[in-house]
């Protein structure tokens, strides 16, 4: 059996070439030890049935670290502190031992997407392939099988290719800069606070559930030992009105439901715009789609009247959620027959 493992900065995603799947939180930023928890339970699970453990990342970008160099080097040393050899994904798409890392670390930052591309262009050669997870979307082109999205992080941003937005971790703020309130629709500015992030708006629209809402809250300092409270419906909607310096009692709850709308507005126009370029720039017309934001994706394919296959169909939610470390798996399994 193989191993993938994605280390992100808010979590650390494990999958198997046989098809386990999880998510465990790891919030880098805030302890980066942590990593090294999450990894020894990770092998204490599997133990002797691991024939190998292939591994990207991306918490390299947390701000627990001076430097990217300096992140990948670390999250190096914690994988290969706790799993006999690991393997990992550089910008070539290529397994390396961990030496090779020493020798250029940044070859090896932000490869989590390109291992899921790597997985997906050798099934679907003419598409657009979609990940939106918790705090990121990628939208990454595929033509005749070969990735044409650019490999460095601030050359995507620019692209398109790379939407820094999600659907659990991302401020509201930072998709909103105003919102239109009341029975006339009223434009109305927001708060830059962080007072509530786009998980609270998918569970308040049924998009997610208490358990899937994975993140901490805004205030979840607020609810130390009554954790179920945090992540309720109308604690999500009190966090919401507060994106308008108000409350509840002021704006109800068909105010903080629209709030919660256009988040979701927001976030689709934004992918419209992405695939629409990608679209026309390289003649696709499908959307393949993995992560929890399968609904977003949707959504926008539907209106640029472009096919769309969720990934999550032919395999299941759990793997679709952690989609870079199963493509991991597979990719350090077929690389080893």
């Amino acid at each position: 059996m193989f191993a993938g493992i994605d280390v992100g900065g808010a979590n650390t995603k494990i999958a198997t070439s046989n098809g386990f799947a999880d998510s465990l939180y790891a919030p880098l930023w805030k302890n980066k030890k942590c990593l090294y928890d999450v990894l020894a339970d990770v092998k204490q699970k599997f133990g002797t049935e691991l024939e190998a453990v292939g591994a990207v990342m991306t918490g390299e970008l947390s701000d627990c670290f001076e430097t990217k160099r300096e992140g990948v080097l670390y999250i190096k040393q914690a994988l290969s502190a706790t799993f006999d050899a690991p393997k990992f994904f550089d910008k070539n798409c290529d397994f390396k031992d961990s030496a090779v890392v020493d020798k250029d670390p940044l070859s090896f930052a932000s490869t989590n997407w390109l291992a899921s591309a790597k997985f997906v262009a050798a099934l679907y050669n003419d598409v657009i392939f979609v990940d939106i997870g918790s705090t990121t979307t990628d939208v990454i082109p595929l033509v005749r099988g070969v990735i044409k999205a650019k490999r460095r992080d601030i050359e995507r941003l620019k692209s398109g290719e790379l939407i820094y937005s999600g659907v659990l971790r991302t401020n509201i703020a930072a998709l909103l800069k105003t919102v239109e309130i009341g029975e006339h629709g009223e434009k109305c500015g927001v708060s830059s606070e962080l007072f509530a992030i786009t998980a609270d708006a998918y569970l308040l629209l049924g998009y997610i559930t208490e358990d899937e809402y994975s993140c901490e809250s805004p205030d979840s300092y607020t609810f130390v030992g009554r954790e179920k409270d945090e992540k309720s419906r109308m604690s999500a909607m009190r966090r919401l009105s507060r994106v308008v310096c108000s409350d509840l009692e002021e704006i109800g709850e068909d105010g903080a439901v629209g709030i919660a709308e256009q988040v979701k507005k927001a976030q689709v126009d934004e992918l419209i715009t992405s695939l629409g370029r990608l679209k026309e720039k390289y003649g696709l017309d499908m959307v393949v789609s993995a992560g929890i934001g399968d609904f977003i994706v949707q959504e926008a394919a539907d209106l640029l009247n472009m096919d769309f296959l969720s990934l999550s169909s032919l395999y299941c939610k759990e793997i679709s959620a952690v989609f870079p470390a199963y493509a991991v798996a597979k990719l350090l399994e077929r690389s080893n027959l």
